[in-house]
């Protein structure tokens, strides 16, 4: 069930593995997109651009507002942006169109990568959260390395538009089942920001 700790790792995992394909994907078909689009170089470089600085920006402030405010609604409502904005490169006419879906991505996978380890840690007692989230982090490695081999074999199957949407249209059915997560369990009040900043740097593994 979902609403097990092992049920939320499992459905976060799972669409950890969905974000890394969709992050990805994009590089292995940008050969396609850049002749069928006429990308210069530079225009293609620029797509991880948009995403990873609209990622940059976006994930603090929106890590904060779900602290305040409740992380689930907010890892939902990332995958189905960050899912929509990936079908949407899919009827990209040109490049501004194109860097506008993968600025988006961007911002919905802010709203996932900030909120969901958090989630999944606070499920598991403390001697059991760093085999949860080695497990959860294994989405990396695997999630990238589909979305290189799988969409370049998606591309070259079925068009570097039909990928986009194979690899987008699943994250919005995995958005709704996440409206179905527990709400987060109660936790101690967070401490003064400076007062939390000394706490972490006083850490040795943290520096």
């Amino acid at each position: 069930m979902i609403s097990s700790p092992n049920g939320v790792l499992a459905l976060l995992l799972s669409v950890n593995i969905l974000n890394y394909v969709d992050r990805q994907i994009v590089y292995a078909l940008l050969p396609l997109i850049s002749t069928d689009l006429h990308l210069s170089d530079a225009q293609a470089g620029s797509l991880a651009s948009a995403f990873m600085i609209v990622y940059m920006l976006a994930a603090p402030p929106i890590a904060w507002l779900a602290d305040s405010r409740g992380r689930k609604p907010w890892i939902a409502a990332g995958v189905g942006i960050w899912s929509l904005a990936t079908g949407v490169a899919g009827l990209a006419t040109g490049f501004r169109s194109l860097f506008l879906s993968r600025a988006a991505v961007g911002i919905g996978e802010a709203c996932y990568g900030a909120i969901s380890p958090a989630f999944v840690a606070e499920r598991f007692p403390p001697e059991k959260r760093g085999s949860a989230l080695a497990i959860f982090s294994l989405a990396i490695p695997v999630g990238s390395a589909l979305g290189y081999a799988g969409g370049g074999k998606l591309g070259e199957l079925l068009g570097w538009r039909h990928a986009f949407w194979v690899v987008g249209l699943p994250g919005l059915l995995l958005a709704a089942i996440c409206l179905l997560l527990p709400n987060a369990k109660p936790h101690a009040a967070t401490p003064a920001p400076i007062k939390g900043y000394r706490e972490v740097w006083s850490v040795p593994t943290f520096r």
